[in-house]
């Protein structure tokens, strides 16, 4: 195994269309991983394995790969760029020390390029960008940046940039060799050369710009600049530890799709992002001491795994991805599972190539790997040693917004449809299965339409399932209306005792996207119940009275109790707060909510009139109209029950021509 100062666990994100795939695929194949390039439109790429992200074009499950380049090992995960897929990025970036954020160099900063952007902010994740399709009509490098720096208040910092022969993209500036680079149909450097008079004084601006941003940052730069002293090295140098630092974002110009561009951006990535040793610690739980303390990322020292995602294998079985935090281990140890407090051995140690597998002996701190024969696991497991145990902070995923009946077409197909159904619960933390109370129908939840219609297709091509399904549902929540409070007197025989318990809730309402927030104000001698109180809070806030939807943005506050502490059950108690919770909220009255969606709509300019028209129709606000390059892009909002369908509508009022994505904004009254 490499030396974790030599590794670099990286992932692309973007926003859909921006070239993510293509570029991990000239990663791949420059690196020697793979010996011919794969392309998105025809279905040959590594990362993109499944059937249904070859149909569609798109990535739908985050993929990794490893390779190398140079001295260091990549691991690298290629995310999805569609939004209904995003807790794919969110799980990603948990595990990563650094990212490679792709940008369209004519659309700039889209819709999920600022949500995939927000989440590394969220995990604290050293990046770079690159700029890619910049050899399309309309792409314009110094657009892009100004974009950045405008919506994602970053500080930007150029490294490459593109220069142009009657107007077609051809070569690639390196500002700190000040030399120019051109590049074979594979993408390999042709020849690295000096510059023209012309294209130095091009290229002096954004050098300038440079040496300014580093000084800001670097006081030896500053000194060295001064001094007329400045090396190679030292710009290097400056801007590794400026990225690490996250004081400012490197910058690099290109085309994946024509293969230009992408050796620099390697470099960069060995050169900018972080090794784990850089990173040097996270915080885990010792559950035994009851502190936070640091995990150092060393492979002398006790060992914390962490899995970010579980996949099903019919051949096999459970195959868990996870990122080694420190220590170390090979085939046939035995891990712990604080969460289950169960043992659990090691079949098969995997370095993983997509959906391809290479069977390997041990790994240590800093390794990406996948691992076989576990059997009860899931997502956010944390997998450690018997007298060490550490529990890591776990991911919290989105809720489903849509809901859709399924059923099958006769008994036989139950049984597996109920095998399908717990593979995908398995596999994704944002699928929710239930039974419709009313009809007795399974009800299949996900992020959006095409969420759910590709968990449908995997059902028909993985278990030959043909499923018969309803028309899509929104899911509604509750909050509410009033503030009130409400004293329940429970009085009831549990476990052949009657138990008195009264209680005494208060309820606010509380701003959007808050969630629910229980305050004690229970003196000392009593907080001991708090926790059945709280769950039985909990569990009542699952149904409120104006539709039986989950209830949220509220504060409850527990202001009383009194009960026997020598005759009451923590079940009654939970109990009266259960139904004393139900009685609140009617007394409060509750109003109803719908997911409300942000839309970015690409249009060209001739159509923006009708489709602004149409949203407005739909109830639909517009936030914002800008132009990139030839098109409009139009901002909105709107409740989700309106846009079922809107791709065929689009379509029909564009003539094919728009496009747009859609993304969950918050839940309020429609």
């Amino acid at each position: 195994m490499q030396s974790s100062k030599n590794i670099r666990n990286f992932g692309i994100i973007a926003h859909i269309d921006a070239g993510k795939t293509t570029t991990t695929e000239r990663i791949l194949y420059l690196s020697g991983s793979t010996y011919k390039i794969g392309e998105v439109d025809d279905g040959t790429t590594i990362t993109d394995w499944m059937l249904e992200e070859k149909e569609h074009g798109i990535t739908i499950t985050s993929a990794a790969v490893s390779c190398l380049w140079n001295n260091s090992m990549f691991h690298l995960i290629d995310t999805p760029g569609h939004v209904d897929f995003t807790a794919e990025v969110q799980r990603s970036l948990r595990v990563l020390d650094g990212a490679v954020v792709v940008f369209c160099g004519v659309s700039g900063v889209q819709t999920q390029s600022e949500t995939v952007w927000k989440q590394a902010d969220k995990y604290n994740i050293p990046r770079i960008v690159f700029i890619n399709k910049l050899d399309r009509l309309g792409a314009n490098f110094d657009f892009v940046i100004k974009d950045i720096k405008k919506k994602l208040k970053a500080v930007t910092l150029p490294v490459t940039i593109p220069l142009y022969k009657n107007d077609n993209l051809k070569e690639i500036i390196n500002l700190i060799t000040m030399k120019k680079l051109s590049f074979k149909e594979d993408g390999n450097i042709n020849e690295i050369v000096g510059l023209t008079n012309d294209e130095t004084k091009y290229a002096e601006k954004y050098k300038e710009e440079m040496i300014n941003t580093l000084t800001n940052f670097d006081d030896k730069i500053l000194e060295l600049a001064l001094s007329d002293c400045l090396k190679e090295e030292d710009l290097i140098k400056a801007i590794r530890k400026g990225a690490i630092e996250r004081k400012f974002i490197p910058v690099f110009a290109g085309s994946s799709l024509k293969n230009i561009g992408i050796p620099p951006l390697l470099d960069a990535i060995e050169h900018y992002l972080p090794s784990p040793d850089d990173i040097g610690f996270i915080n885990g739980f010792n559950s035994k001491k009851e502190i936070w303390e640091k995990i150092l990322f060393k492979s002398d020292s006790d060992l914390v795994a962490y899995i970010f995602k579980v996949q099903f294998s019919r051949e096999k079985g459970i195959i868990a991805f996870l990122r080694v935090y420190s220590g170390k281990f090979k085939n046939g140890d035995s891990l712990f599972n604080p969460r289950t407090k169960k043992r659990e051995r090691v079949q098969d140690l995997l370095k993983v190539f997509a959906d391809k597998f290479e069977r390997i002996d041990h790994v240590s701190a800093g390794d990406i790997v996948t691992v076989s024969g576990l059997k009860d696991v899931k997502t956010g497991d944390t997998l450690c040693r018997e007298n060490y145990q550490v529990l890591l902070e776990n991911i919290t995923f989105p809720e489903p917004v849509i809901f859709m009946t399924i059923e099958t077409k006769n008994a036989l197909e139950k049984e597996k449809l109920n095998t399908a159904i717990d593979a995908f619960l398995l596999e994704d933390p944002t699928i929710v299965f239930k039974e419709d109370k009313d009809t007795g129908q399974t009800l299949i939840g996900g992020m959006g339409e095409l969420h759910i219609q590709i968990i449908l297709e995997r059902m028909k091509n993985q278990y030959k399932l043909d499923l018969r399904c309803g028309h899509p549902q929104v899911a509604y929540k509750e909050t509410p209306k009033n503030s009130t409070s409400y004293t329940y007197v429970f009085n009831q025989k549990i476990e052949g005792n009657i138990q008195h318990v009264t209680l005494t809730l208060e309820i606010t309402p509380d701003e959007r996207t808050k969630g629910n927030l229980i305050k004690n104000e229970l003196d000392k001698k009593q907080s001991d119940i708090f926790s059945s109180i709280e769950k039985g809070i909990t569990n009542g806030l699952n149904s409120g009275p104006e539709g039986a939807y989950p209830v949220t943005d509220s504060v409850i506050t527990i202001k009383d109790i009194e009960y026997d502490q020598s005759k009451t059950s923590p079940v009654a108690v939970e109990a009266c707060a259960n139904i004393c919770t139900g009685y609140l909220l009617r007394e409060a009255k509750t109003i109803l909510l719908e997911p409300i969606m942000k839309l970015e709509i690409s249009t060209p300019v001739e159509f923006t009139g009708t489709i602004i028209g149409d949203l407005q129709s739909r109830n639909g606000i517009i936030l914002n109209v800008h132009k990139t390059g030839d098109v409009d892009v139009i901002i909105a909002k709107a409740s989700l029950k309106v846009m079922f369908g809107y791709t065929t509508s689009l379509r029909s009022l564009s003539q094919g021509k728009a496009t747009f994505t859609m993304e969950f904004l918050l839940y309020d009254e429609g």
